[in-house]
């Protein structure tokens, strides 16, 4: 582990350009910040998420990538926590975590356990589930639960290559009792030459005997970063599967609003023809010579036809409302009060369309409904359905 000193340079590894539109890195002098720190971890996603579409993939980049961020989060935990000595001392802080994660991370103090390490490898998958809802996922909580991670790695590792290996007693006394044979019997015509060889070669075999440990113990670890690999490749395939599921949905919503589209264009529809009326009363108009009051009658006509479309139009438009679901709200038609359903997300269009929206919605041009305006709105459009329908 290499000690940070207070003017260290981190340079970043060359990035591709669409990886520089997303964060551009720069070369870091001294302590790393959180900015910079949230930058490599935003260019890491990024460049993961690219390596899923084939012949975008950059293993080489995303190695230096890797090597990269672990040096800035070692200068971090360094400039942090070399002054305390012993690993035991050591409290590690996680990050408060939003009420849509379910898992809750304690304070660590001492040297962590490995189903706290665990715990916030959990805590970090889940968390990175949301990564594609940007109002839900915050770049600084993810980079805390990041490095949170990394420190608590730190402090077991610390606290592991700080205990000495002690080789097995029953092989050191086994040892010992072969070099005791050795002394006690020496030859006669070499006048006990050769004793130092065999003990030599003794203590080779108390080396060997702790190197073959070591290395056992070596692969027993290597199996459970195995195992832990295997585990989070689960992971990701569920969360994989969990993101094409949130996009079905988001699929299925996107319909209504096509179905609303094109109601909109009937709309548009019925106002051209519309228009069209109003241009043929007005070359009626200006070609008129009759009095003033056959006038009277014909614009008296025209304003029942406006009527009779626009009573259709609210019609056409009642109809589908009674097709939705939501609290319900009454409309007098023809003298008889019926009751309909209408969900919170359509009174602002419809208090748009008809413009009666004042008050209630944000502005004139918005079709956005105040919080907390609902119970307002459905009575406002209640009392103006009524009164062309009624």
């Amino acid at each position: 582990m290499s000690t940070f000193t207070a003017n260290q340079v981190f340079a970043p590894p060359s990035l591709p350009p669409y990886l520089k539109k997303i964060q551009n890195l720069n070369a870091i002098v001294g302590v790393p910040s959180d900015e910079e720190l949230i930058g490599i971890l935003s260019v890491v996603r990024a460049a993961q998420k690219a390596a899923e579409i084939p012949g975008m993939g950059d293993s080489v980049l995303i190695s230096r990538l890797s090597d990269h961020l672990f040096d800035v989060q070692m200068a971090r935990y360094q400039s942090k926590y070399l002054a305390t000595i012993s690993p035991e001392n050591m409290t590690y802080t996680p990050p408060t975590l939003p009420a849509h994660i379910s898992i809750r991370l304690e304070p660590v103090t001492g040297v962590p356990s490995e189903e706290e390490v665990i715990k916030v490898q959990d805590a970090i998958r889940s968390y990175q589930q949301f990564s594609n809802a940007p109002l839900i996922f915050d770049p600084r909580v993810n980079m805390e639960l990041s490095e949170h991670l990394f420190n608590i790695q730190m402090g077991k590792e610390s606290h592991a290559s700080s205990i000495p290996y002690e080789i097995p007693r029953t092989n050191l006394t086994e040892t010992v009792e072969r070099v005791t044979n050795v002394t006690e019997e020496p030859s006669p015509s070499t006048n006990n030459i050769g004793t130092g060889a065999d003990v030599v070669d003794s203590g080779r075999a108390v080396q060997d005997t702790g190197t073959r440990d070591a290395i056992e113990r070596s692969n027993r670890l290597a199996e459970q970063a195995n195992q832990l690999a295997e585990r989070a490749n689960l992971l990701l395939e569920r969360s994989n599967q969990i993101a094409e599921r949130s996009n079905r949905l988001m699929e299925q919503a996107r319909q209504p609003v096509d179905q609303l589209n094109k109601s909109a264009e009937h709309f548009h529809g019925l106002f051209e023809r519309l228009d069209k009326h109003l241009e043929q009363s007005n070359d009626i108009a200006k070609g008129s010579v009759k009095p003033v009051e056959k006038l009277g009658d014909v614009l008296r006509n025209i304003n029942r036809v406006l009527v009779r479309i626009q009573h259709a139009i609210i019609r056409y438009t009642f109809g589908n409302i009674l097709k939705n679901t939501g609290p319900e709200f009454s409309v007098v038609i023809n003298g008889v009060s019926r009751n309909s359903a209408l969900a919170d997300s359509w009174l602002g269009k419809f208090l748009y369309f008809y413009g009666i929206g004042s008050g209630l919605c944000e502005d004139l041009f918005s079709a956005q409904l105040m919080e907390g305006k609902e119970d307002a709105a459905r009575e406002r459009l209640s009392d103006y359905l009524s009164s062309c329908l009624g």
